[in-house]
C-alpha cells in the first residue's frame, strides 16, 4: 500500500511539473535555408537570449518543452537572421502549435487567446514587415501602404480584449512598436533614395512623442533593441553622443536598455575601472533585474581580470536604523568587513574577538563593517541579536546571498575581507579576528597610510 501511494504520489508531483512546462512544436520548410538547427529565445532588454535549441527532424519538425521564467513574449527561429526570428506569446502551461514555411509564419490549430490575438497582428502586418526589412520596395509604394496598416492598427488594439490584462496592455504598446520600427527600418535600408524628413508620409510625424516608454513593453519586444536605436537615432538626428541620444527617452530602464546595447557607449569599457565610471555616469538607469544582473556580470568579470591593486567593488546595504551605508562611505579609513549570519555558529565565536579589536583600534582611522546575508523573514532575528550581543561597528542587512557575496565569490560565512585607505583590496580572504594575523595585517595597514 505504501508502495502504491508513493507511486500515484510521484505521478502526481510530474503531473503538476508539466502543467506548468510550456510547449511549441511545429515544422519548417523554408526554401533555399538549409540551417538543422531552430532555437528558442527568451527576450530581454529588446534583444533575444537563448534559451535552448534542437535539430530538426527530417521531415522539417521540431518540438520544445520547457518552463517559461516569466510571462510574455518568447520567439523562436535562427541566430542572427531577422527574418528568421518569430514572436509567441507564452506563460505556464501554454501550447502553441507552428508552421514556418519560406516567410511565412502560421500557428496552427487552437491556441491561446493571446497567440490567437498575435497571430491577427503577425499575419496582418507580414507583407509590411518583408518590405520595411528585406524588399527594395520604393518610398511611393510603400508610404501609403504604412498608413493603412497603422488606420487598421488603430483599429485593431481595440479589439485586444482577451481576459489577460497583462497581455492586453502589453499587445497595445508592441502594436505601435512595431509600426514605428517598421516606418524606421524601411528609411535606413539602402535604397539609393535619399529622403528628407519633408518627403516622408504623415505617420512619421507621430514616431516622436514624450508619451511613448511610459512603460517596458518595448523591453519585451521581438526586434525592441532595434528599434531603440532607429528611434533615438531619428528624434535625435546627426552623429550624437550615447548621452545626446538618451534625451529621445523618458524612461529609466529603456535608457539603461539603451545605454547596454549601445556599441559605442559599451566599447570603451576594457577594465574594471572604466566599468566604475561607466556605473558612476550611467547606473542609475539600470532599474530592472536583467539590466542589473548583466552589469554585475559584466563588473565581476573586469574584476576577475584586473592585475596590481584591486579597487573594491562597492556594497550598499540598510544599516540596523533603515540609512543606507555604501563601502565606498569608508574611503580614508582602512576597513575590516565581516560577513556573516545570525544562523552560523563560527561566526558567532568570532564576536567576541572582533568586539577586543574594535575596543583596540577605538579612535583610529579604522572602520569595521558586519554585513548579514540573513534572509528577509529573520531580519527581527538579526536587530534582537544587535542588541542582545551590544554589536558595535556598522551593521549592514544584504537580505540575503546578494551582490557582496556574488561580487567576492564568498560561498561561506564566516568571511573577512580587508580593504587600504584609498579603497583597495587588501586581502578578500582575510585571517579570522581570533587569528593575531588579522591584527598584524591591520596595523601594518595603518603604517602604510603614515608614511
Amino acid at each position: 500500500m505504501k508502495k502504491i501511494t508513493l507511486i500515484i504520489t510521484g505521478l502526481l508531483f510530474s503531473l503538476c511539473s508539466s502543467a506548468q512546462m510550456a510547449q511549441i512544436w511545429g515544422t519548417v520548410k523554408s526554401d533555399g535555408f538549409d540551417d538543422k538547427d531552430i532555437t528558442l529565445y527568451a527576450i530581454k532588454n529588446g534583444e533575444t537570449e537563448e534559451i535552448t535549441k534542437t535539430r530538426l527532424a527530417k521531415d522539417g519538425s521540431f518540438g520544445f518543452l520547457f518552463n517559461p521564467e516569466k510571462e510574455g513574449m518568447y520567439a523562436i527561429g535562427w541566430g542572427e537572421f531577422i527574418r528568421g526570428k518569430y514572436p509567441v506569446y507564452l506563460k505556464k502551461g501554454d501550447k502553441a502549435q507552428v508552421a514556418i514555411n519560406t516567410r511565412t509564419f502560421d500557428f496552427i490549430g487552437q491556441q491561446t487567446p493571446e497567440n490567437t490575438v498575435l497571430y491577427k497582428w503577425v499575419k496582418m502586418s507580414e507583407s509590411m514587415r518583408y518590405n520595411a526589412f528585406h524588399s527594395m520596395q520604393p518610398p511611393k509604394e510603400f508610404f501609403p501602404t504604412l498608413e493603412v496598416l497603422a488606420t487598421k492598427a488603430e483599429a485593431f488594439k481595440k479589439t485586444i480584449q482577451t481576459k489577460n490584462p497583462v497581455f492586453n496592455k502589453s499587445m497595445k504598446a508592441i502594436v505601435g512598436y512595431d509600426l514605428d520600427l517598421y516606418a524606421l527600418n524601411f528609411m535606413v535600408v539602402p535604397r539609393g533614395v535619399f529622403l528628407t524628413k519633408e518627403q516622408l508620409s504623415p505617420y512619421y510625424s507621430t514616431i516622436v512623442s514624450p508619451t511613448k516608454f511610459q512603460s517596458l513593453e518595448v523591453l519585451g519586444m521581438l526586434h525592441g533593441k532595434r528599434f531603440l536605436e532607429l528611434y533615438a537615432n531619428f528624434a535625435i538626428p546627426g552623429r550624437g553622443t550615447t548621452d545626446q541620444k538618451l534625451l529621445a527617452f523618458n524612461n529609466d530602464a529603456v535608457k539603461g536598455a539603451y545605454v547596454l546595447n549601445d556599441v559605442n557607449g559599451m566599447s570603451g569599457i576594457k577594465n574594471y575601472t572604466a566599468y566604475q565610471n561607466f556605473m558612476n555616469k550611467y547606473g542609475q538607469y539600470f532599474s530592472t533585474a536583467d539590466q542589473k544582473l548583466m552589469v554585475e556580470e559584466l563588473g565581476t568579470k573586469l574584476y576577475s581580470m584586473e592585475k596590481g591593486p584591486k579597487p573594491a567593488i562597492n556594497f550598499t546595504y540598510p544599516d540596523q536604523n533603515g540609512k543606507v551605508v555604501s563601502l565606498s562611505d569608508f574611503k580614508g579609513k582602512v576597513v575590516i568587513v565581516d560577513v556573516w549570519a545570525t544562523w552560523c555558529a563560527p561566526c558567532k565565536q568570532q564576536i567576541p574577538y572582533l568586539k577586543k579589536m574594535e575596543e583596540e583600534f577605538k579612535g583610529k582611522d579604522v572602520a569595521f563593517i558586519s554585513v548579514t546575508v540573513d534572509y528577509e523573514k529573520d531580519k527581527q532575528k538579526w536587530l534582537d541579536m544587535i542588541k542582545e550581543m551590544n554589536l558595535g561597528g556598522t551593521q549592514m542587512f544584504a537580505a540575503g546571498w546578494s551582490k557582496i557575496t556574488k561580487d567576492y565569490a564568498i560561498s561561506s560565512v564566516p568571511r573577512f575581507m580587508m580593504f587600504d585607505k584609498k579603497g583597495n583590496v587588501v586581502s578578500v580572504d582575510a585571517p579570522r579576528p581570533s587569528n593575531p594575523k588579522l591584527k598584524e595585517m591591520l596595523e601594518k595597514e595603518l603604517l602604510k597610510g603614515n608614511e
